[in-house]
């Protein structure tokens, strides 16, 4: 009942001490699950259930914060109207979006297609972040290692660990892409994926457009300053990030507790935080605790 009850759900936020979620889609065009062969009415008609349902667990309780399901095959116009019509519904809290829809569906462009930017448009004008939820639905490359052999607790711990490095190889393509540059002011958030990997990408992609002259080919901000001016990233266990907030960006990392999932820190969250944050001075706490999820979500 806590995990598909609102009253319910809040009732163990009260346990954990945790004042606000933002609740992610399981998002079945991400998983693969449904909607392949699916038509666009057919797909337009369950996130629509979707979006309202979730918009009454919003109702039920203000520090429910869900997100938008997108529709996707009935065309980019479609696509704004689901966002813009949740919106005024109360589903103010951003939208979660797949890495790269050409690889979940046939019919659907590349993200950097300027197919995408009509919807880019819509959420920077809503002020509305866009988010990954764990790899994005791009394939699990790691899967290919899965070994039968596992219990279901084994396999599930192989999972999970190694998960990360999902987005760590989409956000390259997001920092080359244009569309950072293109929309300064919209923000996006990585969700599920932890710290430790961030400043070796973002080190990389630096190095690359230095070597790579790319201001010469119409990319005039450094990757690492457009990422510290867009994007945020989440941590919920580990400290190897915490080491290295500085160079992440302090206004750019936010707590997260992976609830209900089984790597989730429930109901001993607080422990997690005095463990990784030990030492950490108090106003930076702040910001990584709440105050930037604050300010990205307009909580105040």
């Amino acid at each position: 009942a806590m995990v598909y009850d609102p009253i319910e759900r809040a009732k163990s936020m009260d346990r954990d001490g945790i004042d606000a979620a933002v609740l992610f889609v399981n998002d079945p065009m991400q998983g693969g699950t449904c909607f392949n062969g699916s038509d666009a009415e057919f797909e337009t008609a369950v996130v629509s259930t979707y979006n309202d349902y979730a918009a009454s667990w919003h109702a039920a309780s203000d520090r429910l914060l869900p997100l938008v399901m997108l529709p996707y095959l009935g065309g980019i116009e479609n696509t704004v109207n689901e966002v813009q019509r949740s919106y005024k519904n109360g589903l103010r809290f951003g939208l979660e979006m797949l890495a790269n829809p050409a690889g979940n569906h046939p019919s659907l462009k590349h993200f950097n297609d300027p197919y995408w930017n009509p919807l880019w448009d819509a959420c920077q004008e809503l002020e509305v972040p866009i988010h990954w939820h764990a790899g994005g639905g791009l394939s699990f490359a790691f899967k290919s290692m899965a070994w039968k052999g596992y219990t279901q607790n084994e396999g599930q711990a192989y999972g999970p660990s190694g998960g990360f490095s999902i987005q760590a190889q989409f956000l390259p393509n997001v920092m080359f892409s244009g569309v950072l540059d293109a929309y300064p002011r919209l923000n996006w958030v990585c969700a599920e994926t932890g710290l430790g990997w961030v400043n070796y990408i973002l080190e990389g992609c630096d190095h690359e457009w230095e070597r790579r002259h790319l201001w010469t080919e119409g990319m005039i901000t450094r990757p690492s300053e457009l990422f510290k001016r867009q994007m945020a990233v989440d941590f919920w266990y580990e400290e190897a990030g915490v080491e290295l907030r500085h160079k992440i960006g302090m206004d750019n990392i936010m707590w997260e507790a992976d609830f209900p999932h089984s790597t989730a820190t429930y109901p001993e969250s607080w422990k997690f935080v005095d463990r990784t944050l030990a030492g950490v001075p108090q106003d930076e706490r702040n910001k990584m605790l709440y105050g930037n999820a604050v300010k990205l979500y307009k909580l105040d």
